[in-house]
């Protein structure tokens, strides 16, 4: 949450409010969505942060008087469809292992409004810069308490210049598609001026559709609880514990003419599976920041993402669904093999092979996710993973602004993960968010550039 005691002197709050959803939408859906096996692995993770940055040559005063009621009620419309953002999650009473979320008419979500002074400009840019600045612009959320709130949202305003909206999300709520879908149509209802303008199609709260014949519930609750035991109640890579103070952001762009000969390279050279845009993408990142970085060469490296179950299930599940479908894939490969000339192609064979064994079904890829998963958080070189997506369209976010000129994941100052997202002015191209110390940064920007003249 921004404070005027934070280590910015340059945020004032100036209204701190709840904001519920409009009446009757517990009425129409149940109160509480037990948790499936895909949303307890979140249960302990911490929070994700998106903000999205607008041009708004407009006062503080214009803001509060025209702008900030229609920014509340159309929220209030848009929660009305996905009212389980404004619920908790909790331990389902009666029940020492279920834990459910759970919406009581009057349930809210907090708003704050704030105003700063910090350089819009030098925020919406895509050069390295601090990275504590943006992470200022998304609020604070509980992480330990079980029965916490999901969401949190901070409206923050440079006068004469911008606005940004932060969100903050508990990520055993839902995953990035319903959330993208929630921003959309918040989005679209303030766009249109209150009207009630869900972007269709409307959210599904049927758990029933997500089959657990293994009982990966029980598994992964077992190895959380025996983790959390231990006194590490927060997931993240052991490298972001204690980490430096002076990371920056950095935003990094690839085009489709340079995407198009990452993947012409790796297919030359390796034809067992699909070499995407993702995977051709993500392979040359991570064989940058390995450079960069400057691990030995005898170690391994470890590339971790998210994969989409949806349509990977059997039966496959609604795209409507609301709730996290997703699971962990793990890909590796040795630091010699990816430094060298051709270590792109090493990348990708590993992030394919680990795409390509997700045939095996659901219940034998995520079984054992969390030993192997922590495993990782110990590893010599900590593991790069991957937040967000460009199938999101997050520039597509129009609040009646026009589109954003900056969309960020702040929390990944917190994971050590680099974000993934649609390009702002260039179809088919990707923008790739990245904290690292300065020193670090400075190699990467060099690696990452010296290198894509090859391609």
């Amino acid at each position: 949450m921004a404070s005027s005691s934070s280590s910015h002197d340059s945020m004032k709050v100036l209204e701190q409010c709840r904001v519920s959803p409009s009446p009757a939408s517990i009425t129409q859906h149940p109160a509480s969505l037990p948790l499936t096996f895909f949303d307890i692995l979140w249960l302990y993770t911490s929070p994700v942060e998106r903000l999205f940055l607008y041009a708004f040559p407009h006062s503080t005063v214009v803001f509060t008087e025209s702008y900030l009621p229609n920014l509340k009620s159309s929220l209030s419309l848009a929660l009305h469809h996905f009212y389980p953002l404004a619920g908790r999650v909790r331990r389902s009473p009666d029940s020492a292992d279920l834990y459910e979320l759970h919406y009581e008419e009057g349930d809210s979500v907090s708003f704050t409004v704030a105003e700063t002074d910090l350089d819009f400009l030098d925020l919406v840019g895509y050069h390295a810069r601090d990275s504590s600045k943006l992470r200022s612009l998304a609020p604070r959320l509980p992480e330990l308490d079980e029965n916490r709130p999901l969401l949190a949202i901070q409206v923050t305003l440079f006068p004469d210049h911008g606005i940004g909206i932060g969100f903050t999300v508990h990520h055993v709520a839902c995953d990035g598609f319903n959330l993208t879908h929630f921003y959309k149509s918040w989005a679209s209802s303030c766009k249109s001026r209150g009207h009630d303008s869900l972007v269709q199609p409307a959210p599904s709260f049927d758990r029933s559709v997500i089959v657990d014949p293994c009982d990966l519930y029980s598994e992964f609750l077992g190895d959380m609880n025996r983790f959390t035991a231990d006194n590490n109640p927060v997931l993240v890579p052991a490298a972001m514990e204690s980490a430096p103070s002076n990371l920056v952001h950095a935003t990094f762009t690839l085009a489709p003419d340079r995407i198009e000969g990452l993947k012409t390279l790796v297919r030359s050279k390796a034809i067992s599976f699909n070499c995407s845009t993702f995977v051709a993408s993500c392979a040359y990142l991570w064989t940058c920041i390995v450079k960069a970085r400057g691990y030995q060469a005898d170690i391994k490296a470890h590339f971790t993402f998210a994969v989409d179950w949806r349509k990977r299930l059997q039966p496959p599940t609604p795209d409507t669904y609301f709730g996290n479908c997703l699971g962990g894939c793990f890909a590796e490969a040795m630091v010699g093999d990816l430094v060298q000339e051709n270590g792109v192609i090493t990348a990708a064979e590993a992030i394919g092979r680990a795409i390509e064994g997700l045939k095996g079904g659901v219940s034998k890829c995520l079984s054992g996710f969390f030993p192997r998963a922590l495993s990782l958080l110990v590893a010599e070189c900590p593991p790069l993973s991957v937040a967000g997506s460009p199938k999101f369209k997050v520039y597509d976010v129009d609040f009646g602004w026009g589109r954003p000129l900056k969309v960020e994941v702040p929390s990944i100052k917190e994971t050590g993960a680099l974000s993934l997202s649609d390009s702002r002015d260039i179809q088919g191209g990707l923008e790739i968010g990245l904290v690292l110390p300065k020193h670090e940064m400075e190699a990467l920007v060099t690696q990452f550039e010296e290198s894509l003249a090859f391609f």
